[in-house]
């Protein structure tokens, strides 16, 4: 025969709850249909009465739950909660869902998350009239300016690397000709070549300005200033 107090525990609905920002905890709520302080007791965060609580649905928008309110669990289909300190909340956009947030500020980290950014995707600050601003990795926006901000998520644009004299330079472009390598480099002597240097077995070589050269190589290429009359 089963155990009543094992059958118990494999009812209980999961749900993830945060407080102001995207550190989710686990939890197990025995109720599906539970109140929004039944989930903030749950959770910690007492006295419930201090708290915001919003769920985020399946499509990425939130709705406030309130703390004498039912919340199906199952119905929603809904697993992800945050909780804000106090009832101050801004209203943002990302992707075209409305977000509502507590903090004064929201961190890169936090909007590819509540946008669904992918991967390979970076997330900008839409700026109307003007050209939007990416939100650099590990920055934060300040939610307190007038207006309510717009973010989108687009493609990020590759970046390639290479080394010149041990100085890293990096560029969007997959190749570049000898000449635009040595544009890149301050004060270049003209009476030097540029030298890509060999990898593995093979030798170091100069390159010619009209020479094209992939960068999207690992590992990244190498090149170095040499006298002229070093390579004849």
């Amino acid at each position: 025969m089963a155990n009543p107090q094992n059958t118990a525990i494999c009812k209980r609905e999961k749900a993830e709850i945060a407080l102001d920002g995207i550190d989710f905890e686990t939890l197990r709520i025995a109720d599906p249909v539970p109140l929004g302080r039944q989930l903030l007791t749950e959770a910690g965060h007492r006295p419930p009465e201090a708290f915001s609580l919003y769920a985020i649905l399946a499509d990425g928008s939130f709705e406030d739950v309130r703390l004498d309110e039912p919340f199906d669990l199952r119905a929603k289909n809904t697993e992800h909660f945050i909780a804000f300190t106090g009832d101050r909340i801004f209203r943002f956009f990302a992707n075209d869902r409305e977000i509502k947030w507590g903090p004064t500020a929201v961190s890169e980290a936090e909007l590819r998350f509540l946008a669904g950014a992918a991967n390979d995707e970076a997330v900008f600050l839409e700026v109307r009239g003007g050209t939007d601003e990416i939100v650099a990795e590990g920055a934060s926006v300040d939610l307190t300016r007038p207006g309510i901000e717009r973010f989108i998520t687009a493609k990020r644009a590759k970046t390639y690397h290479f080394f010149v004299n041990g100085t890293r330079y990096d560029t969007d472009q997959r190749h570049l000709t000898g000449l635009q390598i040595k544009a890149r480099v301050p004060d270049w002597d003209p009476g030097h070549d540029l030298v890509l240097e060999g990898h593995g077995n093979d030798p170091d070589r100069p390159v010619a300005d009209d020479e094209a050269i992939n960068l999207d190589v690992k590992p990244a290429r190498r090149f170095s200033s040499v006298p002229k009359a070093n390579f004849g």
